[in-house]
């Protein structure tokens, strides 16, 4: 006789606390500054950033990859009005991440390793925000743009479970 057994995880997070680690993965793999980390993440907590994005630079400061993931602060507002402050996912997040946050990281780590590139961690604030009280209380400071090697071409992934994150990785075009 055979006996199949199922099970099936699950796990409940703040909404917010999910957010701040999904964003912490990816500055985890990215940034070994612990307190750029924090203060980076203090701007998330307090709403202000928008958008991380990591970027895989050659030594002539050219970007061949981007890792970014994006927070809709008006979206996540429509959800803690409605009462969705909290948020339950199964068995494919691990430790609280999402598949899609670990699948970005393992192309933007393999693309960067390849290649030898050295990762700089820039963001952008959202709407409204007083750019420069938030970079006072970050310590923060406005940075150039990035130069890419050619174009660039990528993908976008919606978090299920967490829809106002997206995440993504950008390559740059063979040109």
């Amino acid at each position: 006789m055979v006996i199949a057994r199922t099970a099936t995880y699950t796990a409940t997070y703040a909404r917010a606390e999910l957010i701040k680690m999904q964003v912490e993965r990816v500055l985890s793999r990215s940034s070994r500054d612990r307190d750029f980390v924090r203060r980076l993440l203090l701007g998330v907590d307090r709403r202000w950033i928008k958008e991380i994005s990591v970027y895989g630079l050659d030594g002539d400061g050219a970007c061949h990859v981007e890792l970014f993931i994006k927070i809709d602060w008006e979206r996540n507002a429509v959800h803690m009005s409605a009462g969705r402050d909290m948020v339950q996912v199964d068995a494919g997040w691990d430790g609280g991440v999402s598949t899609e946050i670990d699948l970005a990281l393992q192309k933007f780590e393999l693309v960067t390793r390849e290649l030898g590139l050295r990762k700089v961690v820039h963001s952008r604030y959202a709407a409204g925000v007083d750019r420069a009280r938030a970079n006072r209380e970050l310590g923060f400071r406005n940075a150039d743009p990035v130069q890419w090697r050619s174009g660039f071409y990528g993908t976008t992934m919606s978090i299920p479970e967490l829809d106002e994150v997206t995440v993504g990785v950008n390559l740059a075009g063979q040109g």
